[in-house]
């Protein structure tokens, strides 16, 4: 007798479902090499093919067409190359340009009613354009930037400083991706020279710099922390797309590399580490697939892809305490098409419409466990996770943050320039009389 073993998995028949009401008549600008689109529990937000640099923040909520005339953000004055939330403000935005600034931008809670021309905070330090923004997961205040001038800069937000530069060989050693681990105590870099490398954000020396692709299109790193794994999305010579796996304890070569398929579209990369799902969405695919991570070999599992007759330009996914547990949702996508984003969700199939533990580990909670200057004197931490049980979450939102800018050194000197100068004035004024 003939038996057949199927390994098991919770995950198996995951099966995507686009939305019935979609947001249409965007405009997106294709500018750069991210996935394009931003997206937290309320809003998402995308730079627009508009003169400038204009980035529409539309409430998720808010479905339909959205017209030609949309209030927007227009702090930057070239194109938007990436747009991020902050993970602990939902009501705020940071952008970064083609000029090489990053902008910081308050909105209201509402949403924007309003075009906003004035940012909060600008972050001035990269010679070129950004290529990447990346906030700590667990320190308040802490960004990444990566850029083409060959640097990755740290940033203490509020205070508007540079934290720590990791800089590469190369006047034209381009940065392609930055990554945080999951308590924020190593940054993953991949460049133009096929480099991968892991830095301690608090020291510029890497701690390994290893080659990670052959092709030379962008190539992608996240942590998969949870199975002690680095996980890369790379091209090979003849521009065949690749998963890697590396061990994060010994990066001398990677554990295992296999072919995906061999279109030419970069992935947009995604990790759940809750489930340790990876999820590809490749632009200009019809196609996101995902994968299940294993600690053993062979590292990962093809489980299915969701599949579309229209390709999408880039991707996004939510944060997971988004997702509703009484339909199973373990994730949920923003693609963004040519002129419209379709929200996509993810569901494992389940009888019950109860609460199924097993499918929803306590999730990321949005709330920072370091300030900044604790994340700078060296402390670690590990990220603040709540419950996906419905009504678990409110139990966080009195932890949220507010947004608090101190002034730099810079700002104070204008400040400083601009009263003495009013003091100037009124002397003269008074030795007139």
């Amino acid at each position: 007798m003939l038996c057949r073993f199927v390994r098991q998995s919770s995950y198996r028949h995951v099966f995507g479902t686009p939305a019935k009401e979609i947001f249409a008549g965007v405009r997106p600008s294709l500018a750069g090499d991210t996935g394009y689109i931003a997206g937290n529990g309320k809003f998402f937000a995308l730079p627009l093919s508009c003169g400038g640099g204009p980035v529409q923040v539309q409430p998720l909520t808010a479905t339909g067409r959205l017209g030609l005339k949309v209030p927007m953000i227009s702090v930057h004055k070239s194109p938007v190359l990436d747009v991020i939330f902050n993970p602990y403000i939902d009501t705020q935005i940071l952008t970064g340009g083609d000029d090489g600034y990053i902008k910081i931008t308050n909105f209201p809670e509402a949403g924007i009613t309003d075009e906003i021309t004035e940012c909060a905070r600008t972050l001035e330090g990269h010679q070129k354009k950004i290529i990447q923004l990346a906030y700590n997961p667990v320190a308040n205040n802490i960004l990444a930037s990566a850029s083409a001038d060959a640097r990755t800069l740290l940033w203490d937000v509020e205070a508007g400083s540079v934290v720590q530069e990791c800089s590469y060989d190369g006047d034209n050693n381009s940065v392609m991706s930055v990554a945080w681990n999951n308590n924020g105590s190593l940054v993953a870099t991949t460049c133009k020279d096929k480099l991968m490398r892991i830095y301690d954000p608090r020291d510029n020396k890497a701690v390994a710099a290893v080659p990670c692709n052959s092709g030379s299109k962008k190539n992608t790193v996240v942590f998969a922390d949870n199975l002690g794994k680095i996980i890369g999305v790379t091209f090979s010579k003849t521009s065949t797309r690749q998963l890697q796996v590396w061990d994060a304890k010994n990066l001398e070569k990677p554990l295992s590399t296999s072919d995906i398929d061999s279109s030419a579209g970069v992935f947009v990369t995604y990790y759940d580490p809750d489930n340790t799902i990876l999820w590809l969405a490749g632009k200009g695919d019809g196609t996101i697939k995902y994968f299940e991570m294993v600690k053993e070999e062979p590292y990962q599992f093809f489980l299915t892809e969701y599949r579309d007759n229209n390709s999408q330009k880039g991707a996004c996914f939510l944060p997971k305490r988004s997702c509703d547990t009484k339909k199973c949702e373990i994730a949920r996508c923003l693609r963004l098409m040519a002129n419209e984003v379709i929200p996509v969700s993810f569901q494992v199939p389940r009888k019950s419409d109860l609460f199924q533990k097993y499918l929803y580990p306590d999730a990321y909670a949005g709330v920072p466990a370091l300030t900044a200057a604790e994340f700078k004197d060296g402390k670690n931490a590990e990220p603040v996770v709540i419950s996906m049980k419905p009504g678990e979450a409110e139990k966080v939102e009195h932890k949220k943050v507010v947004a608090t800018f101190s002034k730099t050194p810079a700002e104070y000197e204008a400040e400083i320039t601009a009263l003495k100068a009013k003091v100037a004035e009124l002397e003269a004024a008074l030795a007139k009389k």
